[in-house]
């Protein structure tokens, strides 16, 4: 049972209430206690010297004056002897005072029980005469007793709202319990609600985008492997296929070179579209929110055009750029990507010595960047297709192609709270245009 948070906390939290309820208990006490003795002790001396003047000065029987001051929280004793007055066990303390009293003074002490009351001693009329509260009600006992019943009533009162208050603190990590048995054996569905701001429901919300990304992540696999075995198999059955006829030992060094090739090609496609796969089902499943800064859009298009230039002096391609200042806030590292796989097509499918026109124009509503070539072009057909994932166009791809760079390049602008488009015509090259919000038309919660 202590094993139970829950239980501890409970027993925790009571027993510090326990403790901090005795000591201000005990420091009320302390300090109350003796002043409301004083004032019995003062109140006993009061009534001794009222009896001692109704006796003395006005004459009065001494059953009668007592009579007068007699009330139902006060205990008057007569005594016809000292001897008499020692039997009496709780007023053995007064035989070291007897001196004073036969000296006619009043003597105050203490009685010789629990609770210790005073109580106030005089020989008038030749007589021992006690006056104390009363042991059952007297002053000091009701106040011990509302002392008590207090304590009590703050622990009881206390414990009650320190098991509503523990049970609302462990309910949360009760359903956390709950949910990750669920998530144990796979169930991805379950979303706690956070209530609050506190530490609680901070680590609900970090639970849930745990799960949110647990489920992604199994989805990414799932389709991942699904994906991988439906495109995979050409590759894998033409280096499989390439790499038997390797093996023959009559063939020529053409055939043998030539058939290295292919299967060199074809590895490179496998790693191709295996990183792009991930890639793309990461940028769809993602739950964690994507990271943001600002930066020079026309500094990155630069920088991947100067990173490509290898491959478009290759082809003795011309290159006219046109790019305007633009400050974008975004993921910077993702929209590389996005530039990278326009001019890589765009270099691809453009013969020797043709052209490419790269713009950015920004203006208060959005950035427009479109990237032109005098490439083989795409059909119109095709045109409505060619963001799709794994399409790859007959006369608009090469084999080497995994049909993914384009969908990847829309799901970052989507991210982004952009659009691309593409016009395009067989034999006269294609446009591709890429529209992003300005940083002030920018929507909120696309990117964190």
């Amino acid at each position: 049972m202590l094993n139970s948070i829950y239980v501890r906390f409970v027993l925790l939290f009571i027993g510090i209430l326990i403790a901090s309820a005795l000591l201000a208990l005990s420091v009320v006490t302390a300090f109350q206690l003796d002043d409301l003795k004083k004032i019995v002790k003062e109140q006993l001396e009061d009534r001794i010297t009222a009896v001692t003047s109704l006796v003395a000065e006005k004459d009065i029987p001494l059953q009668e004056a007592i009579q007068y001051i007699s009330s139902p929280d006060m205990n008057i004793q007569v005594f016809q002897n000292r001897e008499e007055l020692l039997k009496a066990g709780q007023y053995s303390p007064l035989e070291n005072e007897f001196e004073k009293l036969e000296q006619g003074r009043s003597v105050t002490i203490e009685l010789n029980r629990r609770p210790p009351l005073p109580v106030t001693a005089a020989i008038i009329d030749g007589q021992f005469v006690t006056i104390h509260p009363d042991i059952d009600n007297n002053q000091i006992v009701r106040f011990q007793r509302t002392a008590q019943t207090v304590l009590l009533t703050a622990i009881l009162l206390g414990s009650l709202l320190i098991l509503f208050a523990v049970s609302m603190v462990v309910k949360p990590i009760k359903a956390l319990s709950k949910a990750s048995v669920e998530v144990a054996k796979g169930n991805f569905e379950i979303n706690i609600p956070v209530k609050g701001k506190d530490e609680i429901s901070d680590l609900v919300k970090n639970f849930n985008v745990m799960v949110k990304e647990l489920k992604a992540n199994e989805y990414l696999h799932k389709e991942f492997v699904s994906s991988v075995s439906h495109e995979f198999k050409t590759p894998l059955s033409s280096i499989h296929g390439f790499g038997k006829l390797l093996k023959k030992k009559d063939l020529s060094l053409k055939e043998r070179e030539e058939y290295t090739d292919i299967v060199i090609e074809e590895s490179e496609r496998l790693s191709n579209l295996s990183a792009n796969l991930l890639r793309l089902s990461k940028l769809e499943h993602q739950a964690i929110q994507y990271k943001q800064n600002t930066f020079d859009l026309d500094e990155q298009i630069r920088r991947v055009i100067l990173l490509l230039q290898n491959q478009w002096e290759k082809k003795d391609l011309h290159l006219t750029i046109n790019l305007d200042k633009a400050v974008f806030t975004g993921d910077e590292e993702l929209l590389q990507q996005v530039w990278l796989n326009l001019l890589i097509n765009a270099i691809k499918f453009t013969p020797d010595q043709g052209t490419i026109e790269i713009e950015l124009h920004s203006n208060a509503d959005h950035i427009s960047f479109s990237i032109a070539d005098t490439g083989i072009g795409i059909s119109e057909s095709d045109q409505k297709r060619i963001f799709e994932r794994f399409y790859k166009a007959d006369k608009s791809r090469t084999k080497t192609g995994t049909g993914l760079g384009l969908s990847i390049v829309k799901k970052i602008v989507d991210i982004h709270g952009g659009k691309i488009t593409v016009e395009s015509e067989l034999g006269r090259g294609s446009v591709f245009y890429v529209e992003l919000p300005s940083q002030n038309h920018q929507k909120p919660g696309i990117l964190a």
